[in-house]
């Protein structure tokens, strides 16, 4: 066993600057508008942009700046109309240097200030190409509609596709309380969206009710849904039927937005049991209800009242629907299927199919099980395999359990590992985190700590994939980080972190090494 008196401390570093700081060259890289990505370049001499985007009170936007070419880590400030700080952020998430806002709402009306600035601006050694955008609701696009081809793929109940005219759905509810409803059918099942759409009606007539349906439920004689929907005479209300019986969430309601209106932008975002609802820039109202918790489809409806003697001719245009964007990151697998399986192969040719590595043949290292065991504050390593076993690229597995007193000690594994000066951990601790770890001549190049709910207190397995300058790190089947480090070539092994002078001892099972082509 190597001890090696070098203790690797993990930071968590807060990587927002200050809001408040130099004043560069560039005072503004002009306005950005929904769903156009703009590009800026951040260098030494241009650490930070500005742009400009217009907004109306409680409109929700997502806010994205993604790195496309460099090694730039970027940040983003949001400021208000008044210069006031709304919103930043730096690392969306765990596997990104992207920065990104999901889902903010912005809460007075006028011309915001979107600042992108590298990690530590001036003070910062990132450079690179960025792209922001700006997208309505929340950051994923999955749906963008304008009804000018023929056929549509929205139905109406039945099977029966919709008719189009003038380059809209059209839609049309009989008279004397008629209702139809429009889903489309290559859409899946969605529980956290924005989604908004324009309306206009179709001829002459005396009175009309539209709007959206979500959450959508299959269902035998009746559909269960939320059904939100504006009227000609300029009220709106809000519905949920759960299958046998209507329930008025929000009775008819008048509100200037509707007033005069010939034609609507309506607009509705779900998250969890709250709902809000738009109509023409303006933010009706805020619901909560749990009724219907599940994920379901969206469609459009037009209705009519029980005293109205003329069929309502609806057209529905412009559908755009966000959801979640659960990461940015592009690369390595996000969850692996395969990784309680004892058999390594099928875990290897899982991470594979992304196309990211390519594998040797076969393993060249396997440890059934293995103990290591400590009394004082120190971090142990035990290298495996014979000493001209070295690997550069390859994916290291293997299972662990933590059995101590103390409260700060860590398990993982070892890897890249040329003496006590120069090597690299991954490893998880009974406080509920992980991290990874480099280090270059003692000095600490690479440190990434996190606490994560894949952590378990029972038996953990870790997989780390090195290929050339980037690193992956898999806890329980899901790929916690990946991290830009300094690429080598060094043996593999397993690691005993104790932060404290306590016993602690970590058990291993199934320890294995698989080179990629090329090592």
């Amino acid at each position: 066993m190597a001890s090696v008196a070098l203790l690797i401390v993990w930071a968590l570093a807060l990587a927002a600057g200050p809001v408040a700081s130099a004043v560069y060259a560039q005072e503004s890289s002009g306005e950005v508008v929904l769903f156009e990505r703009v590009r800026g370049t951040l260098t030494d001499r241009m650490p930070a942009n500005t742009w400009t985007f217009e907004a109306s009170a409680g409109e929700v936007v997502s806010i994205l700046a993604r790195t496309v070419s460099g090694d730039l880590d970027p940040s983003l400030t949001v400021l208000g109309p008044s210069g006031e700080l709304i919103a930043r952020n730096d690392d969306r998430d765990s596997l990104v240097t992207d920065a990104g806002l999901e889902a903010l709402t912005l809460p007075v009306a006028g011309m915001y200030t979107l600042r992108v600035e590298r990690y530590e601006g001036e003070d910062g050694t990132t450079t690179g190409d960025y792209e922001l955008s700006v997208t309505p609701g929340f950051g994923q696009v999955a749906r963008r509609e304008t009804f000018d081809e023929d056929p549509s793929p929205w139905l109406v109940p039945g099977g029966s596709l919709v008719s189009l005219a003038q380059g809209a759905l059209r839609l049309r509810a009989e008279r004397s309380g008629g209702q139809i409803v429009a889903i489309p059918s290559d859409a899946g099942s969605l529980g956290d969206f924005y989604m908004q759409v324009d309306v206009d009606l179709f001829g002459a007539q005396s009175y009309a009710e539209f709007g959206v349906v979500f959450r959508a439920q299959e269902g035998s004689v009746r559909i269960p849904a939320y059904t939100f929907k504006v009227n000609s005479e300029g009220s709106w209300n809000v519905s949920v039927d759960d299958g046998t019986t209507l329930f008025v969430l929000q009775d008819w309601t008048p509100n200037e937005a509707l007033n005069n209106a010939e034609t609507w932008t309506l607009a509705v975002l779900a998250r969890g049991s709250s709902f809000s609802f738009w109509a023409n820039g303006a933010l009706l109202g805020t619901l909560n209800n749990s009724t219907l918790p599940d994920a379901g489809a969206i469609g459009l409806v037009a209705a009519t009242r029980a005293d109205q003697l003329d069929p309502a001719t609806v057209l529905f245009d412009n559908v755009i629907v966000t959801t979640r964007l659960v990461t940015t990151y592009r690369g390595l697998p996000l969850v692996l299927s395969s990784w309680a399986s004892r058999d390594p192969q099928r875990i290897v040719n899982e991470i594979a199919a992304s196309g990211e590595i390519v594998p040797a043949p076969a393993r060249t290292l396997y440890v059934p099980t293995m103990s290591m065991q400590a009394l004082d504050e120190l971090s142990y390593f035990e290298l495996l395999g014979t000493e001209d076993l070295a690997y550069s690229d390859f994916v290291l597995g293997g299972a662990f359990n933590i059995a101590t007193n103390g409260n700060s000690v860590a398990c993982g594994l070892t890897f890249r590992y040329q003496d006590e000066h120069n090597l690299s951990v991954a490893y998880v601790d009974t406080a509920g985190g992980f991290g990874l770890a480099q280090t270059v001549e003692d000095e600490l190049v690479v440190n990434v700590y996190a606490q994560s709910q894949m952590v378990v207190t029972e038996s953990n397995v870790l997989f780390v994939v090195a290929h050339g300058d980037r690193v992956g790190l898999y806890v329980n089947g899901a790929l916690v980080t990946e991290e830009q480090v300094e690429p080598g070539a060094g043996r593999v092994g397993t690691a005993l972190l104790n932060y404290e002078d306590v016993g602690t001892d970590c058990f291993f099972i199934d320890l294995w090494a698989w080179p990629l082509e090329g090592d």
